[in-house]
């Protein structure tokens, strides 16, 4: 039987009734609500781990309700549903409540139980996440009290001072290495939660470890400086790192999307520049992940750049994004094969595509080879991914992970 509690609210009893009895049968201690006042009723005396609630409600939206619960209860994970999930809810949602997933009416139950679980999961890597901070801050404080120790001695030792000041230099380093340290843990937190979402999903499973290689390759065949490359092996990593905010109503949605569904994907680079943006030393890494839909003409998203305005990290990522997209089976479509993919992108060349990246990947495919044709391939790769290990803890045994279930696609 679950541990975890799961509040409904919903100003529909018989949604109400549906849910309570479907969470119960799934093995979750269920409490219930028919208004957000009500619901904030029950908060004062206990904070369940889950909240579901309905956005449309009288007197006090699901969003506002939300948003007193951020204040209150912040570690509670909270699920909205709603009818018009549209890009202006979302960014509403995630800025004043810290909406964790997005539900869709009508909904289909199984989604509802999917959501719930991956949200607990989410909860608890969040709990380990507070865990490594809390010790941060007390090796921090422990640090601390080292530093004004030998300061004291520096005042009361005057022969020892070149001696302590050369001591005081390597601890504010230290200080500044473990403040690195911790921008790395978020970023391990963020990628981690990204690539295990992107692990469920047999679509689209191992597509940014196989972009990552790509990318890497085309950029040396490109000639680009160190600094570049350091910055490309990010970006191409988490390219996508903003799907994270799009429902999977739409992400797995097996016909064409509506023009409302395709706005909301089509945000998804700004989403996930804006998650970046706490990360001082990505901040470049950042900027290549907001443009890798722009297209060379003009044309993309988000903010309609055009030729080497667009910089030349993410128009790799769009030319090796897309081949990648097309050699892999999606809801609603078939994989291409390797010829018909290079004829699209070459098709598109000077178009949607930088000629010189077009040209430059074709050459790194005839002497790497296709990760599709031949899988191992990735295996032989594998060790380029070792610069993430400090940085990035986990995703490598993600990767591992998926290598020993045969996922390729």
């Amino acid at each position: 039987m679950s541990s975890y509690t799961i509040l409904v609210v919903d100003d529909e009893p018989d949604i109400v009734d549906l849910l309570h009895e479907t969470f119960a049968e799934a093995g979750y201690s269920v409490q219930t609500a028919h208004s957000a006042p009500e619901a904030l009723a029950l908060l004062e005396h206990q904070a369940p781990d889950v909240i579901v609630s309905d956005n449309r409600m009288p007197g006090m939206s699901g969003i506002e309700f939300f948003e007193v619960v951020r204040q209150r209860h912040q570690d509670v994970i909270r699920i909205l549903m709603t009818g018009y999930a549209d890009l202006k809810i979302a960014i509403e949602a995630i800025n004043r409540g810290w909406v964790y997933k997005f539900i869709t009416k009508p909904f289909k139950m199984e989604e509802i139980l999917v959501a719930v679980r991956r949200a607990l999961e989410y909860y608890d890597m969040v709990h380990q996440k507070q865990v490594l901070e809390q010790q941060v801050r007390q090796q921090n404080a422990i640090l601390e009290q080292r530093v004004q120790e030998r300061t004291r001695a520096l005042q009361t030792v005057t022969e020892e001072l070149a001696l302590k000041n050369s001591k005081l230099l390597r601890q504010k380093n230290e200080i500044r290495r473990l403040f690195s340290s911790l921008q790395r843990s978020y970023l391990g937190t963020i990628a981690v939660m990204y690539f295990a979402l992107e692990s469920k999903d047999r679509y689209t499973r191992g597509h940014s470890e196989r972009v990552f290689h790509y990318a890497l390759h085309v950029g040396h065949k490109l000639g680009l400086p160190p600094s570049d490359m350091v910055h490309l092996k990010y970006a191409a990593l988490l390219h996508d790192l903003g799907k994270i905010s799009v429902p999977d109503s739409i992400l797995l949605k097996p016909s064409q999307l509506t023009p409302e569904e395709y706005n909301v994907i089509k945000g998804h680079p700004v989403v996930g520049a804006t998650i970046l943006d706490p990360i001082l030393f990505l901040q470049r890494t950042r900027d290549v992940i907001r443009q890798h839909h722009e297209r060379f003409d003009g044309s993309g998203y988000p903010d309609g750049l055009h030729s080497e305005l667009i910089d030349i990290k993410g128009r790799i990522i769009a030319v090796v994004d897309a081949y990648d997209a097309m050699r892999s089976d999606r809801p609603y479509r078939m994989a291409r094969s390797r010829d018909l993919a290079l004829e699209e992108l070459n098709a598109l060349k000077g178009r949607q595509f930088c000629p010189r990246c077009v040209t430059a990947f074709e050459e790194v495919l005839e002497e790497l080879g296709d990760f599709y044709d031949d899988p191992g391939l990735l295996d032989q790769y594998r060790d380029e991914l070792r610069f993430m290990e400090e940085d990035m803890r986990g995703i490598n045994e993600i990767f591992t992970l998926n290598a020993v279930e045969g996922v390729v696609a």
